[in-house]
């Protein structure tokens, strides 16, 4: 069953976690369902389905988010993998749009792989390029000053 709208808002009712979410996000489309876009509590895509948002359509009915299609792809993957791919993407974008989204996990992700490498983006980006990051529940560097995670 569809999400609901209302119309004088646009806004999309609450659904069934195995609903199918359809975006259009700077001009191309992505589908993947609403618990792989909610499990962050807090995050843009939890506010965004439960209504404390607006949201825009496009002509097909999909949720319009005027933001860069090439960085939300590995975005994507993390919240469907828990893993992270960044080839092709600058870390420092990456890491702007985790946090425009509110995906605290992928932000202190992001940090902890920079911060263990104590390295800029780019080279970062370019060595680890065919390697993939894997979410943890906990990540501390000892490199770094503070731990990323309270434990």
């Amino acid at each position: 069953m569809a999400a609901a709208a209302t119309a004088a808002e646009g806004v999309p009712s609450r659904g069934p976690p195995g609903e199918v979410i359809h975006l259009n996000v700077g001009g191309k489309r992505f589908s993947t369902s609403r618990q792989t876009l909610t499990w962050i509590p807090d995050s843009f895509f939890s506010s965004l389905l439960s209504g404390r948002i607006s949201t825009l359509k496009d002509e097909t009915g999909a949720i319009f988010i005027d933001r860069d299609p090439t960085v939300f792809a590995p975005i994507l993957n993390f919240l469907r993998t828990k893993e992270l791919d960044p080839r092709g993407v600058h870390g420092s974008s990456l890491l702007h749009e985790a946090q425009f989204y509110g995906l605290t996990p992928l932000v202190l992700l992001l940090q902890f792989v920079a911060c263990s490498f104590e390295r800029s983006w780019i080279d970062l980006l370019v060595e680890t390029s065919s390697s993939m990051v894997t979410c943890h529940h906990q990540l501390y560097s000892p490199n770094c000053s503070q731990h990323l995670l309270p434990s």
